[in-house]
């Protein structure tokens, strides 16, 4: 059935919920978005009586939280409409950004967390926090449009000028661009997903904390405010940066440019044509036209400052997480970090990679670790941010280098050819009446001219300059090439929208029960009934419960991923001679890697599971009180009547397959695992829960 952080699946009462953009506030019924959002919406249960009042929305905090290590982040962005309701924010004008930032800056509430001295956090707080990550989603967004500005237009095309090292290097380049980009736009969905899913906790509390009071006969208001999610930057594919590889036809007569004060000004026409003609016996028509170094170096320059950005970014998004986290509270604090962490690309079962993105010993020199750290700060992991970071520093480097050896080459075929001209000058008008002088410009004497230039051009020395340059453009190719392997592993890595909406949906409901250790939505007597009402968000990092973290938006590339990277044993070599290993890519440690679509299935399958098994649930349960160590409970049940549940890969297929995305299949079924804890009620807290295959319902 359906379900809401606020309140457990399978009675009526919840209010659906969706994913909007209308930043305005709605009463009795969830707001209403754009289709392309997707729909969420479906009925859920009344949830029992709250421990806490009516929350009010509140105005502005005063002063900084405890929570975290940064003050209060400041609202940069927040939405904007046109007068017939369409969302025009995405233009991004000046009057779009304030208005952003007035619509969040309505969202601010009187009063922080820990202003009465204990850390309170209420439906305000996590609207705010909502609004402030939007905010910092566009910035986000506006760096890299910001970056396509000055790398996008026609004059960065061509820059590299003319030469196999040159193109070698274009080609690196717009790969890396490319994936950079990109990795940068799922990144923005990543971000876009923790906007909606802290609204909808808020919201999902708000429901529920009315439907549990209404129950109680505690009041009969209308339902409380909803507030619609603060408008974010949308589904995003930026353009191509411009190709820098030459394409055109023509020539560079720059390294003879030179003739100016070696020879009178009436014989330049005729000289400058036959030295041009005369530059063609060697290389250095291999490029020519050559390097734009100025426009190259300010390529390289706008690189470096994206990287910073993400940086900065990252900071931003960590102190928006920060307002609602009380850094007193250490299990808070761990989901915290953990929650910024998985963001930018950890998992549970992540592993150290090298450059090359292979696996490599933790201690490996500048060696990246992938896996997902409580004890961490935010900024001591996240790989994602890292590798855009080191991709803008790197290729700052490449574009410095390859400009400083198309300058050098330039410098050096330049003084040859001046050289030479200034030599050619000498011998050809030496002692020339004006007849001769005459005959000289005539185009009789081109060829002659030609020839005399061409035995004075130290054609060995501008060769060398020449292989010099494509060497070092080849060099600065390699170089960008080889970023591509991280963009590739953070590509992969970036979570869904759907993961990460269902994170901060957890993190978000834990946050407002100020992470106790209870079912808060469980109703007086219904345990003692047999009724198990389960909530997998407001119950999560509970007991190391991790449905929401692990098994909720994931892609067939990412199961595919999970099961090569959560590993019992590691991968055999296959040995001539013997008999070839079982796991010759690794045997992984689960027996199937699976995902629910979104954290609405993942309740709804979950809550079906626990309502077909409450006879053996309570029997369990009978059981675990006398028992000297509890034991789990694992449910299954092979179909639901919601039909699909989600996606799932057998490790079967590792031993044939080192990446086995391609056999990722539909699931019908659920299982899910129990853990006992007397001092919960139920005594019991759901420790994961994840699709199965099982079978398609009749």
């Amino acid at each position: 059935m359906g379900q809401a952080d606020g309140g457990p699946s399978g009675r009526p009462g919840l209010a659906p919920r969706g994913r909007h953009h209308r930043p305005r506030q709605l009463r009795g019924g969830p707001p209403r978005g754009p289709a392309w959002l997707g729909s969420r919406l479906m009925g859920t249960p009344t949830p029992a009586p709250s421990p806490t009042g009516t929350h009010e929305d509140m105005g502005s905090p005063k002063t900084p939280p405890s929570g975290g290590a940064s003050p209060t982040p400041e609202p940069s962005p927040g939405s904007l409409k046109d007068p017939h309701g369409v969302d025009i924010s995405r233009h991004d004008t000046g009057s779009a950004e304030r208005e952003r930032k007035k619509n969040v800056e309505e969202l601010k509430p009187t009063e922080p967390p820990n202003a009465n001295g204990t850390f309170d956090i209420r439906p305000g707080h996590v609207y705010y926090a909502s609004g402030l990550v939007s905010n910092e989603q566009f910035e986000f967004h506006k760096s890299a449009t910001g970056l396509l500005g000055s790398v996008g237009g026609w004059s960065q095309t061509q820059v590299a000028g003319k030469g196999h090292g040159a193109d070698a290097f274009a080609d690196a380049y717009k790969d890396v661009a490319r994936r950079f980009l990109q990795v940068w736009a799922r990144a923005l969905q990543s971000i876009e997903g923790v906007v909606i899913g802290l609204t909808e906790t808020a919201n999902n509390y708000q429901r529920a904390d009315w439907a549990s009071r209404q129950a109680n006969k505690r009041h009969s208001l209308e339902m409380p405010p909803l507030q619609s999610p603060p408008v974010c930057a949308g589904k995003t594919t930026y353009d191509d940066v411009s190709s820098i590889r030459w394409t055109g036809t023509g020539d560079d007569s720059g390294p003879i440019l030179a003739w100016a004060g070696n020879g009178p000004d009436w014989l330049a026409d005729t000289f400058k044509e036959a030295f041009e003609h005369g530059l063609r016996l060697g290389k250095t028509v291999e490029i020519t036209p050559g390097a734009q170094t100025d426009e190259l170096r300010a390529i390289g320059d706008a690189w470096q400052a994206v990287g910073k950005a993400a940086k900065e970014h990252a900071k931003g998004f960590a102190d928006c997480i920060a307002y609602i986290t009380d850094g007193g509270n250490s299990e808070w604090q761990a989901a915290m970090n953990s929650f910024c962490q998985t963001i930018w690309g950890t998992t549970a079962w992540g592993r150290t990679r090298g450059a090359d993105a292979k696996e490599v010993p933790r201690d490996t020199p500048g060696a990246r670790d992938w896996k997902t750290n409580p004890k961490d700060s935010p900024s001591a992991r996240r790989p994602i941010i890292e590798v855009l970071a080191k991709t803008g520093d790197e290729l700052h480097k490449a574009f410095h280098d390859a400009a400083d050896a198309a300058d050098k080459c330039r410098e050096t075929t330049s003084r040859l050819g001046a050289e030479a001209a200034k030599a050619t000058v000498k011998d050809l008008t030496v002692d020339l009446d004006l007849m001769e002088l005459t005959r000289l410009t005539a185009t009789l004497a081109f060829g002659e001219i030609v020839m005399t230039f061409r035995s004075h051009m130290d054609k060995t020395g501008a060769d060398a300059a020449v292989e010099a340059c494509h060497a070092a453009f080849h060099e600065a190719a390699g170089k960008v090439r080889a970023l591509m392997a991280e963009l590739d592993e953070a590509y992969l890595s970036a979570p869904t929208f759907e993961a990460e909406a269902a994170r901060a949906r957890a993190f978000g409901a834990r946050a407002l029960d100020e992470f106790r250790p209870r079912h808060r939505w469980t109703r007086d007597g219904h345990t003692d009934l047999g009724i198990y009402q389960v909530d997998l968000a407001s119950t999560e990092w509970l007991e190391n419960s991790h449905t929401a973290t692990r098994h909720v938006g994931l892609t067939d590339e990412q199961l595919a991923q999970r099961l090569r990277d959560d590993l019992k044993k590691g991968p055999r070599p296959i040995v001539e001679g013997q008999p070839p290993p079982a796991w010759p890519h690794g045997q992984p440690f689960p027996a199937n890697a699976s995902t629910f679509k979104d954290l609405d299935s993942a309740q709804r399958a979950t809550q079906y599971n626990i309502d077909k098994h409450s006879e053996e649930i309570t029997a369990w349960i009978e059981d675990q009180k006398s028992a000297a160590k509890p034991t789990p409970l694992e449910l299954k049940v092979d179909n639901t009547p919601y039909g699909e549940t989600g996606r799932s890969i057998d490790r079967q297929h590792m031993r044939d397959d080192p990446f086995p995305a391609s056999k990722a299949e539909d699931t019908y079924g659920v299982k899910s695992k129990l853990v006992y804890n007397e001092d919960l009620d139920p005594p019991f807290v759901v420790m994961t829960s994840m699709p199965i295959v099982g079978e398609k319902a009749n």
